[in-house]
C-alpha cells in the first residue's frame, strides 16, 4: 500500500532561543503564527544545536552529522559534497524541496571550476533545494 505524499514545512531559526515561543510555554512572548503551525504539526521542543556558529550548526542539522565528521567549523566553511543532506534525500523520494529564506551554504570547491562565482560567497543554497525567494530572512 502506497500512502499519499504529505507536505512538509521544515522551519529552522537560529537567531533566537527555542523557548521563545508561546507554544513552548514562554510566559511573555506571543507567537500566534508559530503556535498555529505547532498545533497542527510536530514541535521539537527539546532540540539542541551542535555548534554555536549558525552555519556549522545548519551543516550538522542538514546532514545529520557532527562537526568532527562534516568538518564545518566556521561560517562560510564549504559543505563537503560527499555528504547527502535532508533536501537531497527528500528530492530522491519525490519531494520538491523549496527554500524560503537562506541556508548560507558554500559550494565544495572541488566540484566547480576555479573561477566559479559561488566560490566567493557563502550565501549559496543547500544542494537539493529550489530557491523560491532569496534574501527573505536575511
Amino acid at each position: 500500500m502506497v500512502l499519499p505524499a504529505r507536505n512538509v514545512l521544515f522551519v529552522t531559526v537560529d537567531q533566537w532561543r527555542g523557548d521563545c515561543l508561546s507554544a513552548a510555554g514562554h510566559p511573555l512572548l506571543e507567537t500566534p503564527a508559530f503556535d498555529r503551525l505547532a498545533s497542527g504539526g510536530v514541535l521539537f521542543a527539546n532540540h539542541w544545536a551542535n555548534s554555536a556558529p549558525c552555519g556549522p550548526s545548519r551543516a550538522c542539522l542538514y546532514t545529520g552529522t557532527y562537526q568532527h565528521r562534516n568538518r564545518s567549523l566556521l561560517n562560510g566553511t564549504p559543505l563537503d559534497a560527499r555528504f547527502t543532506n535532508v533536501a537531497l534525500v527528500a528530492r530522491s523520494v519525490g519531494y520538491d524541496p523549496v527554500l524560503f529564506g537562506y541556508t548560507d551554504t558554500s559550494v565544495d570547491p572541488r566540484t566547480v571550476p576555479r573561477d566559479d562565482r559561488r566560490l566567493f560567497s557563502y550565501e549559496g543554497v543547500l544542494p537539493g533545494n529550489r530557491a523560491a525567494l532569496r534574501g527573505v530572512a536575511g
